[in-house]
């Protein structure tokens, strides 16, 4: 089988490509930026999301059957000061993405959406995947496009895409700016880290090789009874909770973290995994300490701190 993922370099997408080799697939990375992969069994395509004939030229190409779309703009909160440019590439990529496939053939596409898609969540969790999407920013309303046009090629065309409502990623490999990121890069250099309020503000932080191992299942997994499934590390912490286990992993750090929520984040309660479950077979391996010992390793060795 033949595997194209869209975002193969990015911080997801390299652990994905790793599993897939892992489980003897051929793969196919797409992405924006030159890479080339030694490694037996990859193929690196340079290409962007809008170039629907470069699109359709790898897949058929390559003979691709599947697609895991990762690719795009993954910052929420960098959606905020670039609603255009995260619109375009999140929307309109994805549709390209859906587009080249249709004209291909290629039936399964596993779509990378997210928690933001649901915004605030004031009903008591936890929560199934049939509540209401209310999306704040302009990422969390691409990722709505991105699941209802999934469900328009689903309906239109007979395809199987999959959405995947992915919550707070972290692990090796996460350079983009992140809370916890930031709260470990403190401890390391012996640094306070202060924030005025948000101590009370939850997470479901999930492991990048859990994301990864999701992805693989919806992308292979036959008689799906729903097109959207949720993917956590299966619990909920605060910021507070967090600091707490930081602090015992890293001695020397100090947090002066005041209570409340935080500013731009949605406020969300704990998701029920049991249908991703019981149709993907997903159940997080990671727990948030283990998690956080290796993305510790990581930032130690990377940043020499």
């Amino acid at each position: 089988m033949t595997t194209l993922v869209t975002g193969g370099r990015g911080f997801v997408g390299r652990h994905l490509v790793d599993q897939l080799l892992a489980e003897g697939e051929r793969v196919i990375m797409y992405n924006r930026d030159y890479s080339v992969d030694p490694r037996d069994g990859v193929v690196a395509v340079l290409g962007e999301l809008f170039d629907i004939p470069r699109l359709t030229d790898t897949l058929t190409t390559y003979g691709v059957d599947r697609i895991i779309h990762t690719a795009g703009q993954s910052h929420p909160a960098l959606s905020i000061e670039l609603p255009v440019t995260t619109f375009a590439a999140n929307a309109d990529g994805t549709l390209a993405v859906y587009e080249a496939a249709r004209m291909t053939g290629v039936r399964r596409i596993v779509f990378f959406s997210s928690e933001c898609a649901l915004g605030n969540i004031t009903e008591p969790g936890p929560v199934i995947e049939d509540v209401k999407p209310a999306p704040t920013t302009v990422y969390g309303v691409t990722k709505v496009a991105g699941e209802l046009l999934g469900s328009a090629y689903n309906s239109l065309y007979s395809m199987e895409i999959v959405s995947l409502r992915i919550t707070e990623v972290y692990g090796p490999g996460l350079w983009m700016p992140s809370l916890l990121g930031d709260m470990i890069r403190a401890g390391l250099r012996g640094e306070p880290f202060t924030l005025e309020s948000g101590g009370d503000h939850g997470f479901q932080f999930v492991y990048v090789d859990d994301v990864a191992t999701a992805a693989r299942l919806a992308s292979t997994t036959e008689n799906l009874t729903q097109q959207t499934y949720f993917v956590s590390g299966g619990d909920r912490m605060t910021v507070f909770e967090t600091a707490e286990l930081l602090a015992k992993l890293l001695p020397e750090a100090k947090f002066d973290i005041g209570p409340g929520y935080l500013p731009d984040w949605d406020r969300q309660v704990q998701f029920d995994l049991s249908r991703s479950e019981r149709d993907l077979g997903y159940v997080p391996q990671w727990a948030l300490e283990k998690g956080l010992e290796k993305q510790i390793e990581w930032i130690r060795a990377t940043e020499n701190l």
